[in-house]
């Protein structure tokens, strides 16, 4: 009875191995794993392609897409980040961005647990605001705000951020009914300010 040998495919064992004149050769391990130090070079490479922005600072990003809950927005970071779209509603309600827009965003984290950036429209406005009315404080310049409402001792005045303004200081006379000038349009300058307890003195 004649010997049946099984079936081979030539060049290759049952396992699929590489046969090299009748010795198995197996992949090298290290075939597939890139060298450490090239690893480390590309990934320089790659963290080096994005701009160096650090936590507290603001940026200016374009606005890549806008829904009806976020506008995404891109920074040149390694990820884009997300607002809240009613950071960028006007007085009407009415979305002030579109698609493409620039705009001045405050960076508050690098990274959030989804690995998006944390960034702020109105936290960025309100530092440049700050900044505006540091300069008018230093420089003496004129500033004209809203005033909202009445409180104890004066005028709560919007300068674009809340500011106080004592009754002694609306006039060289004293103003007896102060919720008339509600709404009303002042002149002021500022006499003091203190960014980090959020005080402006008018």
């Amino acid at each position: 009875m004649a010997n049946v040998e099984d079936e081979k495919t030539p060049g290759l064992t049952r396992s699929g191995n590489p046969v090299s004149g009748g010795i198995v050769t197996r992949p090298r391990e290290d075939d597939d794993q890139t060298d450490p130090e090239e690893y480390r070079r590309l990934l320089d490479v790659y963290d080096s392609s994005f701009r160096n922005i650090a936590e507290g600072e603001v940026v200016k990003g374009t606005v890549l897409k806008v829904t009806a809950a976020e506008v995404i927005v891109d920074v040149g970071y390694k990820s884009e980040g997300i607002i809240a779209v009613s950071e960028f509603l006007d007085e009407n309600g009415e979305v002030t961005v579109q698609q493409g827009d620039i705009v001045d965003v405050l960076l508050e984290r690098t990274e959030d647990r989804e690995g998006y950036v944390v960034l702020s429209r109105e936290k960025a406005e309100k530092m440049k605001i700050w900044d505006e009315v540091e300069k008018a404080y230093a420089e003496r310049k004129v500033v004209i705000g809203r005033v909202i409402e009445r409180i104890k001792g004066g005028l709560a005045v919007d300068i674009g951020v809340r500011a106080f303004l004592p009754g002694s200081q609306i006039d060289v006379r004293p103003v007896r009914n102060l919720d008339a000038l509600r709404g009303q349009e002042l002149r002021m300058r500022v006499i003091k300010v203190n960014k980090k307890r959020g005080n402006i003195v008018l």
